[in-house]
């Protein structure tokens, strides 16, 4: 071997010997080396803070304030206004007309039959609109599942028994069914049920109540 390769080998050797030396003693330095923290109190406020002192003033003020409230009053002549009373809503029914399986946990293919023979049918009373002391307008949605035609009545009296029945209303798939009766008492309350007829299928809605205004 010849000198000049003898003392390349050597230096790498030196070289070697203080990378190995200076990768422990930093590892060392590292490892032995802690972070200490102080946590803050959280009732204690930061320099040129004061957002505490400001939050405590805020909710002393409401306090008082809300001590000196010794009564509200609300203004109900909105409901008897002619206006409200006009109002009337009619809702469109914005779902899909495919209806799904009757038994999700029967077997495919045993109920298909069934469903499409049968059909399905809901119909949801509206509350009653255009109230006046001797007349007011009854609403139902319909929903159905075939375009078989479909006939609603009203069923209505001064108690949930009814005992009255408005003319039917002929309906399309889906739609909403509208009909007036008359010749009602002043000052009572009434009670309406819509009933939707498809076939041999018949179903009837839930029942809302209404108030006809006193006569003058």
């Amino acid at each position: 071997m010849s000198k000049g390769v003898k003392i390349f080998a050597i230096v790498v050797g030196i070289i070697a010997v203080l990378i190995f030396v200076f990768s422990h003693l930093g590892g060392s330095s590292a490892g032995d080396t802690s972070l200490t923290t102080t946590a803050t109190p959280a009732n204690t406020a930061l320099p040129g803070g004061g957002g505490a002192i400001a939050q405590a003033d805020s909710a002393s003020d409401f306090t008082s304030l809300l001590s000196r409230i010794s009564s509200i009053n609300l203004d109900t002549s909105l409901f008897s206004n002619a206006g409200y009373l006009a109002l009337r809503n009619n809702p469109v029914n914005l779902g899909t007309a495919i209806i799904g399986r009757q038994n999700p946990f029967a077997p495919i293919g045993t109920d298909t039959a069934v469903s499409q023979q049968q059909g399905t049918l809901s119909v949801q009373t509206l509350a009653p609109g255009k109230v006046v002391a001797t007349s007011a307008e009854f609403g139902a949605l319909i929903t159905a599942s075939n375009l078989s035609p479909t006939t609603v009545v009203f069923q209505y009296g001064t108690s949930d028994a009814f005992g009255s029945t408005s003319a039917p209303v002929a309906v399309s798939k889906n739609g909403t069914a509208l009909a007036t009766v008359a010749n009602l008492t002043p000052g009572t309350t009434y009670y309406v049920a819509a009933v939707a007829v498809q076939g041999s299928n018949t179903i009837t809605g839930n029942i809302m109540s209404f108030t006809t205004p006193a006569g003058h």
